[in-house]
């Protein structure tokens, strides 16, 4: 079997927001009473201290997504558009907390896009990970996304990524999300 070498596009952006509402978010989140820990499952590890992944459509009931969805709907279209794309809709929403040793396995999204937004990202935690399919043959070829807190990335929602593990005593949060990039613009 040959591969066939196609570039798409990761984006990665400073959610120009970030700074007027982290601490507003944090404490959301903090008091948050309709999360999950998630722990080991299926044949990839993972645990994650804090999580309301179940939740991850209900735009109307979760303080956090009240306040941060019409901030990131605005960030969505701008990337959409930069990306020759008429829209972008916000199919899912939901926060992330890493403690020392969580990690997320390697996985896909639904949707077309997915990504996530570093809330909290101290020194000494884990940034994600992609794998780059062209590269790969026998062994996985990954890129660290050189993110800071406060930036966005987002990327093909079929790419295969992973949150590696925290060795350090940090507290790490994101906010994950899956979108559909809809319509093409004319150019």
């Amino acid at each position: 079997m040959n591969k066939i070498k196609l570039e798409v596009s990761a984006l990665i952006d400073k959610f120009q927001h970030h700074d007027q509402l982290k601490d507003h978010l944090v404490d959301l989140i903090d008091k948050a009473d309709n999360d999950t820990e998630m722990k080991e499952a299926k044949n990839w590890e993972y645990h994650i201290s804090k999580c309301d992944w179940d939740n991850n459509t209900d735009f109307n009931n979760r303080p956090w997504v009240y306040l941060l969805k019409p901030y990131l709907q605005n960030h969505f279209n701008k990337c959409a558009n930069f990306m020759l794309y008429k829209e972008a809709k916000i199919k899912a929403l939901w926060y992330q907390q890493y403690n020392q040793n969580d990690a997320h396995g390697w996985h896909i999204h639904g949707d077309n896009y997915t990504g996530v937004y570093y809330l909290q990202l101290p020194e000494g935690s884990s940034k994600t990970e992609l794998v780059n399919h062209y590269l790969q043959d026998k062994e996985l070829q990954t890129a660290q996304i050189e993110a800071k807190e406060g930036d966005i990335i987002i990327f093909p929602s079929f790419v295969i990524h992973r949150s590696p593990k925290i060795d350090s005593d940090v507290t790490k949060t994101i906010i994950s999300f899956n979108l559909e990039f809809n319509g093409i613009k004319e150019v």
